[in-house]
């Protein structure tokens, strides 16, 4: 049997139809790539489509959580044009699963505290204190820690998290934003340190390190996904007794279960994720 397992349904595949001659694949799979592309950018018409071809010569359709697989067979622009295949095919949905030697309290070797859930209570301000540390943030324990790790682009709401910064940071919390992607954003993040020396520290950099740094030492890790088929970091987190805040899309619903292993924020925007994060200490 051959599983076929959508990540993202937006990275399909799309190419030019007389590119299908260099795959050196029999012509009876022809069928199966043909594919006619609506969207306007970058060329509109007949392409072949990977994904298409990966969903029709499967057994099976998988992905990555039960509510985007809904979404998926939902309509054209959750489905980004492959609904109706889907449809037909079927899909069923199953949770991520995450490496749970490299994301594990009790040996991560990225920590100077290893703890389990009988000794979460001691080991957090340890740990918390060891991150500001690290960053440069003035160390105090008592300090509601904010952590955000991810791409900087808007899919993962990077760009609503830091407007919404200068909102909430006048409360008596840190943030810390690991991050690489868009230029501009990265500028932006660069600028927060500058701009609240001692509230906020924006590293735009690929560090992972630090990321299990703050998955274990933040209080909260924020999540602002605008849209997410699963994710991880709101696993890594839970897993490391640290509470996720995510935005109510997709698998974020799935995996974070209001008041018992998170809480969820609803549709996202400034003002939400303003008044949330005001509140959530």
């Amino acid at each position: 049997m051959v599983a076929f397992y959508i990540h993202n349904i937006a990275y399909q595949g799309r190419f030019a139809f007389t590119d299908f001659s260099l795959l050196n694949l029999p012509d009876e799979l022809k069928s199966s790539f043909d594919f006619i592309d609506g969207y306007e950018k970058p060329v509109k018409g007949r392409k072949i489509n990977w994904m298409k071809a990966g969903i029709l010569e499967s057994d099976k359709v998988l992905t990555v959580s039960p509510y985007y697989a809904q979404e998926l067979f939902s309509g054209e622009d959750k489905g980004v044009e492959l609904d109706n295949i889907i449809r037909k095919t079927g899909i069923q949905g199953i949770v991520n699963g995450m490496d749970v030697q490299e994301w594990n309290p009790l040996t991560d070797k990225f920590t100077n505290v290893k703890y389990d859930a009988s000794t979460v209570l001691d080991a957090k301000p340890l740990l918390k204190e060891a991150l500001q540390a690290e960053v440069g943030l003035p160390v105090d324990r008592n300090i509601p820690v904010m952590g955000f790790i991810g791409r900087l682009e808007e899919q993962k709401g990077s760009d609503i998290l830091v407007e919404a910064i200068p909102h909430f940071i006048k409360e008596n919390v840190q943030i810390i934003v690991l991050g690489t992607g868009k230029k501009p954003m990265e500028k932006q993040l660069e600028q927060l340190e500058k701009i609240y020396p001692d509230k906020a520290r924006g590293v735009a950099k690929f560090n992972v390190p630090l990321a299990h740094m703050i998955i274990a030492g933040a209080d909260f890790i924020l999540v602002p996904s605008r849209f997410e088929p699963c994710g991880l970091i709101q696993l890594h987190a839970m897993r490391y007794g640290t509470v996720p805040i995510v935005a109510s899309t997709t698998g974020l619903i799935d995996t974070v279960k209001e008041g018992f292993t998170g809480f969820q924020m609803g549709s996202f925007n400034v003002e939400v994720i303003t008044h949330f994060l005001s509140h959530a200490r």
